[in-house]
């Protein structure tokens, strides 16, 4: 049993043993082979996550930020993809990073030509990945213009072609054949550039919400980030008896201010605001509660009833949104009274 009287409100909790079930449940679904996984770290940003990957076989990671990349190196992770095509600062923070951990692999993401100039000009024998757009029109170049650079990148002298990199973030149907067929329509231009490129390359395609699809195709590498710790957004995609909701967020009310309504310490800096009220926080043990508004540091709940409520009493919920709530933390809290430093929600460490 949890002991909350020493859990600190408002804060995360995390259950390490639902964390390593999930890394688990992900494993055997790609046949218990990790070199079928490149999970992305931006959800948990910590080593002691990290360290459980590593500890189940995986060794390919993707990370979003030079923090990220370095903190997985400080474990050593062996194969570190940067899902980023570095600029400015990023690019020269990039180059120090081989430097300073050579005992870690460092790639990372090209869609544009002048950029894998920059990259070859400061480089030795830096692997890249070519970032594809798979019609989520957020980054990459679309795989039918995608051919120019892939000659470019095998021509460059400073420079190996790796992979492939195809994320979908934009397929998320909830019904998992319509999720099927968004899938199939969506890569068709991407099957077809396959037979013109070099058959060793690998394939990274996807994240937590396309991961029911892709990890059927024995020839991809999956790229799921959301799955150690999972969430109340994503949990409507997946079906019964497969992840599960690993942290939790543990407020306390500090007032009660009518007899329908109480105040906790859960207001939007604590909790990732980016969704609409009704999007953001799920009452565990009080499933009606409604969450009515939030200010920086407090959170109005329509509770029915405020006269069952007293000052002070816990109150657990799940985030809609994992992966900004836990950046919003600085470390997660442990049942048994240690904590996990969020280190990589800094945008620096070392380098």
């Amino acid at each position: 049993m949890i002991n909350f009287s020493n859990i600190e409100s408002p804060g995360l909790l995390v259950n390490p043993e639902i964390v390593k079930k999930n890394i688990q449940w992900v494993l055997n679904q790609v046949d218990n082979n990790p070199t079928r996984l490149r999970p992305h770290i931006k959800t948990h940003k910590t080593r002691e996550v990290n360290q459980l990957l590593l500890a189940a076989g995986i060794t390919k990671f993707k990370a979003a930020t030079i923090a990220e990349c370095e903190l997985l190196a400080l474990d050593e992770a062996p194969d570190v993809l940067l899902s980023m095509q570095p600029t400015g600062t990023t690019l020269s923070r990039f180059n120090t990073l081989g430097k300073k951990y050579p005992n870690t692999s460092f790639a990372c993401l090209l869609d544009d030509e002048q950029a894998a100039h920059a990259l070859n000009a400061v480089s030795n024998n830096q692997r890249v990945f070519i970032d594809l757009n798979m019609g989520m029109n957020r980054t990459g170049i679309k795989p039918a213009d995608s051919l120019p650079l892939i000659q470019l990148i095998e021509q460059l002298p400073n420079l190996i072609l790796s992979g492939l990199h195809a994320y979908d973030g934009h397929i998320r149907d909830v019904n998992i054949e319509d999720r099927q067929k968004h899938v199939e329509q969506d890569f068709q231009s991407f099957y077809a550039l396959l037979p013109q490129v070099r058959k060793d390359l690998e394939l990274v395609v996807g994240g937590t919400p396309s991961f029911l699809v892709h990890h059927s195709n024995p020839s991809y590498v999956c790229s799921p980030g959301t799955f150690v710790f999972f969430d109340t957004g994503y949990a409507k995609l997946y079906p019964e008896s497969s992840l599960e909701l690993a942290v939790q967020v543990i407020g306390r009310i500090i007032s009660i201010p009518t007899d329908h309504t109480i105040s906790i310490d859960v207001g939007h800096k604590s909790v990732a605001p980016e969704n609409g009220i009704d999007n953001r926080l799920q009452f565990i043990d009080h499933p009606d509660w409604k969450l009515m508004s939030q200010s920086e540091e407090h959170g109005i709940v329509e509770v029915g009833d405020s006269s069952t409520c007293q000052i002070g009493d816990i109150i657990r919920m799940f985030p809609y949104h994992i992966c900004p709530t836990v950046a919003l933390h600085q470390y997660l809290q442990v049942g048994d009274g240690s904590v996990w430093n969020v280190l990589a929600r800094n945008r620096k460490i070392t380098i």
